[in-house]
């Protein structure tokens, strides 16, 4: 699994989750559960579980993609506001197409909270067992190398 996660190609998990929430945005009633009574806001759970996926999606796959440097919070804030227009963008087709779904400004909130949740997890939780998983004991020779090489730097 850590062989195909390493040679997947950096872009390809998040235009996989693009695709899949699309679908899931434009599509009229894509799990059949019109039908279905479900608890109140549920709906909005299911924004802020949707767009917690992009937005860790959109930074796991940089992160991977500048391994082994670090993510840079600015290029994360970025990918995270990514996350929140494309709900916004999707509320905003879902007014045009008129295919049943209605734009909800509440939805597009929901969306951004997820986005907002996925970069604080990502960032402060989850990004050290996702560097430990790719890089290994890589981690601590890439972090000496930095620091060796500074003290190269001072005494020349």
């Amino acid at each position: 699994m850590k062989q195909f996660l390493k040679s997947l190609p950096v872009g390809i998990p998040s235009a996989i989750i693009i695709i899949l929430v699309t679908y899931l945005s434009l599509s009229s009633d894509p799990f059949h559960t019109k039908d279905i009574p479900l608890f109140p806001g549920a709906d909005k759970l299911a924004h802020v579980i949707m767009y917690m996926a992009v937005a860790g999606v959109f930074i796991l796959d940089y992160a991977k993609h500048i391994l082994p440097h670090h993510a840079k919070i600015n290029v994360e804030l970025a990918l995270t506001v990514s996350a929140s227009l494309l709900g916004l963008l999707l509320e905003i087709a879902q007014l045009v197409m008129r295919n049943g779904r209605g734009y909800e400004f509440w939805d597009w909130i929901a969306d951004t909270v997820g986005a907002l949740a996925a970069l604080l997890i990502v960032r402060w939780w989850f990004m050290p067992l996702f560097r430990n998983y790719f890089l290994g004991r890589h981690r601590h020779s890439h972090k000496h190398h930095h620091h060796h090489h500074k003290e190269e730097a001072s005494t020349n």
